[in-house]
């Protein structure tokens, strides 16, 4: 009895579907009117490559390496003899040990530029 209900129930299922199908069609074509049917996504925009190590890409980075108002204020924490509080900046922002924190703020230079990246 249950294989007979299955069955009862697949063609029905199809019977549904295969009247949907039907519904559909002759909706879309109407009156003669052209239905507007969305097309595929627009053109993909060509975006420049970057070099990628296994399944990595690195984040894209500032230009300078970090930002002008972090740069000024370590060089402020640096003039008024606070350079572990600049360390600590450093190491806060770019996600660094503090030894490559160091050497970053050793390295900002009186062009406002790191020469470590």
């Amino acid at each position: 009895m249950s294989l007979m209900f299955m069955l009862f129930a697949l063609s029905g299922a199809v019977l549904v579907l295969g009247g949907g199908s039907y519904a559909l069609r002759r909706l879309l074509a109407g009156d003669g009117e052209r239905v507007p049917v969305a097309e595929g996504p627009g053109p993909v925009p060509q975006v420049e490559s970057v070099a990628q190590v296994g399944g990595y890409v690195p984040a894209p980075r500032e230009p300078g390496g970090l930002p002008p108002a972090l740069c000024a204020g370590v060089r402020e924490l640096v003039a008024v003899g606070r350079t572990a509080e600049a360390v600590g900046m450093v190491r806060e922002y770019a996600h660094v040990d503090e030894d490559r924190a160091r050497r970053i703020v050793e390295g900002l230079g009186v062009d406002g530029g790191v020469r470590e990246s």
